[in-house]
């Protein structure tokens, strides 16, 4: 069996082995409160900006921390920028500049490569079940990508292409690193870390609403 093929079957094993390993934390962050209100078939429009707001701290983080650490390695990292997105999602759903400017952000700090990969994971891999969430915005409050749901969009029509393209970065750089564990731990650590900063993070100004 020549060397090609053993590593393609080492990062097919690697990707079964990410999944596996992060399917509970995965499932426990689905089964957020802030997760679920937004998925349920009373959403309102403040659970919505709640959940957007609450969930932005992370993303930006995630663009100030981890994309530097990366970009040599994720050649296209300059078509994954969404914070933006959000910010303008809320702006067009009712919050004002003063609110947006005042959102909380996280902060990684010392990230290895390996760390900031598992991290993206969880950020590239909640694109693909945006376009759930997307579905059910449009569906119950009216939301679209120009009026209030641009991040739920995501990349359009681009979203498979671009998952797939990062999912053969992320297998191929974690079997010749031979960082497949690193990856996997920073994974379910980011999937606990966004359900604590959804729960434990303050959002100021509801009275407004």
């Amino acid at each position: 069996m020549n060397e090609s093929v053993v590593s393609r079957e080492k990062q097919e094993l690697f990707l079964k082995d990410l999944r596996q390993k992060t399917s509970e934390s995965h499932v426990n962050l689905e089964e957020n409160r802030f997760s679920k209100a937004i998925l349920g078939p009373e959403v309102k429009l403040s659970d919505y900006q709640l959940y957007i707001a609450k969930l932005y701290g992370v993303i930006k983080a995630c663009e100030n921390d981890i994309f530097p650490v990366i970009a040599s390695i994720l050649t296209d990292m300059g078509e994954r920028f969404k914070s933006r997105l959000m910010l303008d999602d809320l702006l067009k759903t009712g919050f004002s500049i003063d609110q947006v400017t005042s959102i909380p952000v996280f902060k990684f700090n010392k990230l290895s490569v390996s760390d900031a990969l598992g991290a993206m994971y969880v950020i590239e891999g909640s694109t693909l079940g945006g376009k759930i969430l997307y579905k059910h915005m449009n569906q119950v409050l009216g939301l679209n990508e120009q009026n209030g749901a641009s991040y739920f969009y995501g990349y359009g029509q681009q979203t498979g292409l671009l998952w797939k393209s990062f999912i053969t970065t992320l297998a191929q750089y974690a079997v010749e690193e031979n960082c497949e564990e690193e990856i996997i731990f920073s994974a379910v650590s980011t999937f606990n870390l966004i359900a604590h900063w959804l729960n434990e993070t303050e959002i100021n100004c509801w009275n407004e609403y």
